[in-house]
């Protein structure tokens, strides 16, 4: 019988929208650092950039996403989301593990796919209110 050793993980976390791209780096610095120490490896890192929050979070309304997919040892996590709560620059996180196969590119390809088929519907469906109301000033 085998046991694993490491798991994988992806967290993800809001940093202030007002923070500097250094301090930002520093932040991934320290995240990759404590997942070194805990013996495991950042598999993929995607910052999604400058977002709007779904609700203001300490008068802050826009947060930077940046998702982190990586191995590492039982601890890691609690290590990482340690620091999370010291500083003050993380506005929420959340971590969640998933499996040893796990592939963050085919999850984003889908998220891409998802997302543009949710924007063509959109714009057909703006298309067709527009389409309504021509109608009626046309009769």
């Amino acid at each position: 019988m085998s046991y694993r050793t490491s798991n994988t993980y992806e967290t993800v976390y809001i940093l202030k929208s007002g923070l500097p791209d250094s301090e930002a780096a520093a932040i991934h610095q320290k995240v990759d650092h404590v997942i070194e120490k805990f013996g495991g490896k950042v598999l993929h890192r995607d910052d999604w950039g400058l977002t709007q929050l779904a609700y203001p979070i300490n008068d802050e309304t826009m947060g930077r996403y940046t998702v982190a997919v990586y191995q590492g040892k039982s601890g890691v996590v609690e290590e990482i989301e340690r620091h999370f709560k010291i500083l003050g620059q993380v506005v929420r996180f959340i971590t969640v593990q998933v499996e040893a196969d796990y592939d963050y590119s085919k999850i984003k390809k889908q998220m891409s796919l998802a997302e543009e088929e949710m924007r063509k519907n959109r714009e057909a469906k703006e298309q067709r209110k527009r389409a309504q109301q021509q109608a009626p000033a046309e009769a």
